[in-house]
């Protein structure tokens, strides 16, 4: 069952009528159990300036973090790049040892 809810309003609708209450400005919701559940947003919401600002300096910190950690920089990724290339030449190396072992295990027997 599905409800268009704007504001207090709760109107019971169709799936066939979904995209025109969208348009209208209306949320769509289903309800599960005694509570009603937003599976879609109206297009027309938007963000208020104080919580795009709160969201703006959260991202500024944390872009800040990153950086600070150093996880983001050239530097560590070059340092990642030498360890996979290093881990690569490792497997390498293991792969020979394994078919050496195998062929003198085929001599052994």
């Amino acid at each position: 069952m599905l409800f268009a809810v704007k504001g207090n309003k709760q109107l019971r609708i169709d799936d066939a009528e979904r995209d025109t209450y969208l348009k209208m400005g209306y949320d769509i919701a289903e309800q599960d159990g005694n509570d009603l559940k937003v599976v879609d947003n109206a297009p027309s919401k938007t963000v208020s300036f104080t919580e795009y600002q709160k969201l703006a300096q959260e991202n500024a910190e944390l872009l800040k973090q990153v950086a600070a950690s150093g996880s983001g920089t050239p530097e560590a990724l070059n340092g990642m790049k030498v360890k996979l290339a290093d881990a690569e030449k490792e497997i390498e190396s293991l792969k020979a040892q394994l078919a050496e072992a195998k062929k003198t295990a085929k001599a052994e027997k």
